[in-house]
Formats: structure tokens, sequence, C-alpha cells
């Protein structure tokens, strides 16, 4: 966020991207099921740390949720290496 309180236009353009990624049809689908098993987590009730605890609540959410987005943009660069290496 900056200084206005509005989101940086650059996270929406990353939102963006993971949006294109998921509905691409070329798009291998453990890198979908991955993107969308964060989104489940994302808007889920069940987390690890319950969001009524103040501060922690929301950093266990950002952590999972990025460390599946860096897992499905890990299996997107792998795929798309092994994909230029066959042809």
């Amino acid at each position: 966020m900056n200084k206005q309180g509005n989101i940086d236009p650059g996270v929406w353009a990353r939102v963006e991207g993971y949006a294109r990624m998921l509905f691409r049809k070329d798009t291998p689908w453990t890198v979908k099921a991955t993107l969308i098993a964060a989104i489940i987590y994302l808007i889920s009730p069940f987390d690890l740390i319950p969001d009524w605890i103040v501060g922690f609540g929301l950093i266990d959410d950002l952590t999972v949720v990025s460390i599946l987005i860096g897992l499905a943009i890990r299996l997107a660069s792998e795929n798309k290496t092994d994909s230029e290496t066959k042809s």
C-alpha cells in the first residue's frame, strides 16, 4: 500500500498475470491446481492461525499464499524450460 492507502498498481498487474496463467489453455494442471489452492486458502475460513489473533492471523495467510504462488511460478518456469528443450 502506498501513503494514500491505495494498493500499488504493480500488485494488480501481478494478480492479473496470475489470473491469465490460471485461464490459459497451455498452463499445466499442476500450476492451475497450485493457484486454485492459493485462492481457496485465502478465502477459506479455516487457517493455520485464526484471523482473530491480531497480526498473526493475516501473516499465516500471506505466508501460505506466497509459498503456493512461488511454487506455481517455479512449476510454470520448469514446464516452460522443459518444453523449450523438447523443441
